[in-house]
């Protein structure tokens, strides 16, 4: 249960922290309007919760160096757009959690060069080797795993399982404790509309996000 009442407010913003960089204060009339992009509790399946979550106030560990790995200018990694946030949204069982947030870019052009971040060939790649590395300590600090947080291994899921116009990758990596062992597995789905990147969070604990609800919610954010 601990686990799964942090991952989406700690966790998965941590992990668009890699893409997202910081995010900016923007103004209060941009962020309100992003807000009503977002998604809400009566969204979900019935008997879910809904918590306050944090915002992401973390720079991107080896920002520079996933740059180069991705083939991407470094300011790609470190733009910090004005951020609205969902609460996080938890089954009521707490094996499943979702966040969603909206990113307001100054341009269309600037949102793309983050969305091609999630379409790029070698994401996978350049996102395992940061969660091993750099961002590692991060990871453990952000998700309580400590010591115990064991190799962090980034691929893609079916583009089936999501609304269309998105892209996505999947974190999966298990945490040790002196009891057991959590598998922990996070699909980040991104879209853009405009100058607009919205990015939903499914996470789910020791199985798979059902492919029909993340269709779902992914349909009902886009």
């Amino acid at each position: 249960r601990w686990l799964a009442a942090g991952l989406v407010a700690g966790f998965v913003v941590s992990l668009l922290a890699a893409t997202a960089g910081v995010a900016g204060a923007g103004n209060s009339h941009q962020i309100a309007q992003a807000k009503k992009d977002l998604l809400v509790l009566k969204d979900m399946p019935k008997g879910w919760t809904s918590s306050k979550s944090g915002n992401n106030n973390n720079s991107t560990p080896g920002a520079a160096q996933l740059a180069r790995c991705l083939g991407v200018p470094t300011s790609v990694i470190e733009e910090s757009p004005p951020t609205a946030y969902s609460r996080q949204f938890s089954s009521k069982d707490q094996q499943l959690t979702v966040s969603d947030n909206v990113s307001i870019y100054p341009s269309a052009k600037a949102a793309q060069a983050d969305f091609d971040i999630f379409t790029n060939p070698k994401s996978s790649a350049c996102l395992t080797r940061n969660y091993n590395g750099p961002g590692r300590a991060l990871l453990a600090k952000e998700t309580g795993a400590g010591k115990g947080l064991g190799t962090v291994e980034v691929s893609r899921e079916p583009a089936s399982d999501f609304a269309v116009h998105t892209a996505n990758y999947v974190v999966f990596f298990p945490i040790t404790t002196s009891e057991t062992t959590i598998n922990v597995q996070t699909t980040v789905v991104d879209f853009i509309k405009g100058n607009e990147e919205q990015t939903v969070g499914l996470t789910s604990l020791d199985s798979t996000f059902p492919a029909a609800l993340s269709r779902h919610l992914t349909a009902v954010a886009a």
